[in-house]
């Protein structure tokens, strides 16, 4: 029997010196505090506590979005389930910083901008995945309680649909990067 706990994956895919190369160059891009568009109100609005978000480029970006596909295609194979046979592509990684005293709100990850018109589908698949784990909070919490635990390098793929409400703590100590990204 599934339980939707056997849809949540994790994977080490970054090695600690890879991820340390990327926090570095990180610091050289900008940031923008995030902001959420909410569908049914047709509002965008952003929060103060919330992450710091940036899609620009930075030199391990390009190996980041290479290895992805890796461990996308493990997550599909160990599926094996006959009627999902394949996804069509995945999105450009955000990175998200979180500093003391940011978090990220529940939510759950039914990103509307992805499809501009060029690409087609919905997102079923999201991605996060972890720089770094030498914070304090920013604990990654799925569902109302279940921490899910993350460490340096490691990818965590799950479902992109309201059955997979999601949140970040909020950062007591240091700072948190991470990455997301959406597959369709």
């Amino acid at each position: 029997m599934y339980s939707l706990e056997n849809y949540v994956k994790t994977y080490p895919l970054f090695d600690k010196d890879f991820c340390n190369k990327a926090i570095e160059e990180l610091s050289n891009v900008d940031y923008d505090k995030g902001e959420y568009y909410n569908p049914t109100s047709k509002k965008t609005f952003s929060k103060k506590q919330e992450a710091e978000m940036t899609f620009e480029e930075f030199p391990s970006k390009k190996d980041i979005m290479d290895k992805l596909w890796y461990g996308i295609d493990k997550y599909i194979k160990e599926l094996k389930v006959p009627y999902y046979e394949g996804w069509n592509g995945y999105s450009e990684i955000r990175v998200n910083k979180y500093e003391k005293g940011q978090n990220f709100n529940f939510h759950c990850d039914h990103i509307h901008n992805l499809f501009d018109g060029q690409r087609k589908g919905i997102p079923v698949l999201s991605i996060v995945g972890v720089l770094n784990d030498d914070y304090i909070g920013g604990e990654f919490i799925m569902w109302k309680d279940k921490i899910i635990k993350l460490n340096q390098g490691d990818v965590l793929i799950f479902p992109s649909n309201f059955l997979y409400p999601h949140k970040v703590n909020s950062i007591k100590k240091g700072t948190r990067y991470s990455f997301v990204s959406w597959v369709w």
